[in-house]
């Protein structure tokens, strides 16, 4: 099955929506952050989230401000589309961080960056997940996501995403952190990614089951490369 990279445009976020709504759908931890919402509510939340991560990425550490010597494409992602189905299955998210000027700063601060939950949310897992994240994006942070369709993965499509985004970082020798679900755990590893560190929530007081965990992992420049 033939597949293709493009970078990725506004034109794509319903059919970006769709793939990150598949791909996390099982998942122990962000499967249950909206248990309750209405779908369509949901789509129209993430589809407003996605339009502000393109309208906003020049003032959120990505885009065409990089410090770094190589040049980087002015879209945020890079997309996989089935050339016969001609469709994306799937999308790669990498941020560059930089230091925003003061212009851009105070333009930031303009802005409603900000997310209200909608009605159904699951504020306190909400809340304990991604205070986490963040505090560990601000000890390890350079960011790298993958975003496969279900029906697309095990295909080598995260392959194909993670290699180009790598091949960048190594020409910058930069390192690379992700956080890494236990089913992506094993492809991360193969290319050079090392555990340093974990969020550990115990999901049964938010109707799951037992204790979950993802894994917070860094990869330096060169490891894992054939």
């Amino acid at each position: 099955m033939p597949f293709e990279l493009h970078p990725a445009e506004t034109s794509d976020i319903p059919d970006i929506v769709a793939v990150h709504q598949a791909s996390w759908v099982n998942d122990p931890i962000i499967g249950r952050l909206m248990p309750d919402v209405d779908p369509k509510v949901k789509y129209d939340y993430d589809i407003d989230f996605y339009e502000k991560k393109f309208s906003f990425k020049d003032l959120t550490g990505t885009g065409d401000h990089s410090p770094f010597p190589h040049s980087r494409p002015k879209s945020f992602s890079k997309s996989s589309f089935d050339v016969v189905a001609s469709k994306l299955v799937a999308f790669s998210k990498w941020k560059y961080p930089y230091t925003l000027t003061p212009e851009q700063q105070a333009e930031k601060e303009k802005l409603d960056l900000g997310r209200s939950y909608p009605p159904g949310t699951n504020e306190e897992l909400y809340k304990q997940f991604f205070d986490r994240l963040d505090a560990l994006k601000k000890k390890y942070f350079d960011e790298e996501k993958d975003y496969l369709s279900p029906p697309y993965q095990r295909k080598g499509l995260g392959t194909m995403l993670i290699r180009e985004g790598l091949a960048a970082a190594d020409r910058d020798n930069v390192r690379t952190y992700i956080e890494a679900s236990p089913m992506g755990l094993g492809l991360y590893k193969k290319h050079g990614w090392k555990e340093v560190d974990d969020i550990i929530i115990d999901m049964r007081p938010h109707g799951g089951t037992g204790i979950a965990s993802e894994k917070c992992m860094i990869r330096e420049p060169g490891a894992g490369m054939a």
